[in-house]
């Protein structure tokens, strides 16, 4: 049996905690602790994801979610200790999973496996961190990438060389998309968030770069305006509603990729960036930022074009390069589609298992 704790929403680590679920069926019990509501929870219930499911009373954003986080905990150590003896491991989504399932790794003894998928870690987590390691002498630590290691390593969790880089699952059923003749227009994707982290305050200036060029830009994205985004949203809506459409978040993200030929990815900060990796499963060349986890996603400008963090001039740059060179696109796609073999998710659910300590 292996419990698993993920606290978080549906976003990118969750989105991969689904398909590692969907590579455990039949390899090992999952009991699944988690808030009972959202689309996460909805998924996992949908797709028959869990044999068992542990209901969890935080709610992010609450006004008590501190006290809520504590119950949480509580929660799960005492099911921990009821069925100690069941349970292999304890397996926790990212750092908040960890803290929660804390209490119950303490109480009783399971192994605790952490996939670490946050981009950064923070100061509580650098002074509580060594203290979980002496206690948890037995913990294991997974990161996503070497960004995640790093985030590890800087809250003590363990020592450099320990962790190990097991990346996001990337399922083709779940994102491979049938791929459309090319149009007269170049169609430019992103996908995500909006907000300055995920460098979505670079894209009017790069939309006025390509003004000239037949390009259409497709917003995958949450019309919620994050602070310090006005600006960049009352450019976006200036401009004409056929050349920049507002597409909002999908679930199904086949529906986005398959009317792409190019993903932006101008993020300042990410631990894996998902989008780029479903991106060059498909077969789509990336403009993204010069940060570790994209580059060592895309190579040395194999799978896509790299441009220095923040610089837009850069981005609109290599944007139009790929707008203009139909061959380029095609060659970076088939290259991305060879790199994202490292993906499969039956690769990475048996090194997730070999940490678990089930040999399966």
């Amino acid at each position: 049996m292996l419990f698993v704790v993920t606290p978080v929403p549906l976003g990118g680590s969750n989105r991969s905690m689904v398909t590692l679920l969907k590579s455990l069926e039949g390899r090992v019990h999952r009991v699944l602790a988690s808030p009972g509501f959202g689309d996460f929870r909805e998924l996992v219930i949908a797709e028959g994801l869990s044999e068992e499911l542990v209901d969890l009373p935080r709610k992010p954003g609450s006004a008590f979610d501190r006290l809520l986080r504590v119950l949480s905990g509580l929660k799960i150590a005492w099911w921990a200790m009821r069925n100690r003896r069941r349970v292999r491991a304890i397996h926790a989504n990212a750092l908040t999973g960890l803290n929660m399932s804390l209490p119950a790794a303490l109480v009783s003894r399971l192994r605790t496996v952490v996939w670490i998928h946050d981009p950064v870690g923070s100061q509580w987590g650098s002074r509580l961190g060594p203290v979980i390691r002496r206690l948890l002498p037995g913990l294991r630590i997974a990161a996503v990438s070497r960004t995640a290691e790093e985030v590890a390593l800087d809250n003590g969790l363990c020592a450099e060389g320990d962790a190990v880089l097991i990346p996001n699952p990337i399922d083709p059923d779940d994102v491979l998309a049938p791929r459309k003749s090319p149009g007269d227009e170049v169609v430019i994707g992103i996908l995500g968030g909006a907000s300055e982290r995920k460098g979505f305050d670079l894209l009017p200036a790069a939309v006025d770069s390509l003004s000239n060029q037949s390009v259409k830009w497709m917003l995958y994205v949450s019309e919620r305006v994050e602070p310090g985004m006005e600006p960049t949203w009352k450019s976006l809506r200036a401009q004409p509603s056929d050349r920049v459409v507002v597409a909002e978040k999908v679930s199904d993200v086949r529906k986005a990729y398959e009317g792409l030929d190019i993903v932006f990815c101008p993020s300042r900060n990410e631990s894996f960036c998902r989008v780029a990796a479903e991106a060059m499963l498909n077969g789509i060349p990336v403009v993204g930022s010069d940060i570790e986890p994209l580059r060592a996603l895309l190579g040395n400008n194999d799978a896509g074009l790299l441009f220095p963090v923040g610089d837009g001039a850069a981005a609109s740059g290599s944007l139009q390069r790929l707008v203009v060179d139909p061959q380029l696109r095609a060659s970076l796609g088939r290259e991305g589609k060879k790199r994202a073999a490292r993906f499969k998710p039956e690769a990475i659910a048996g090194q997730l298992m070999g940490l678990y300590g089930i040999n399966r």
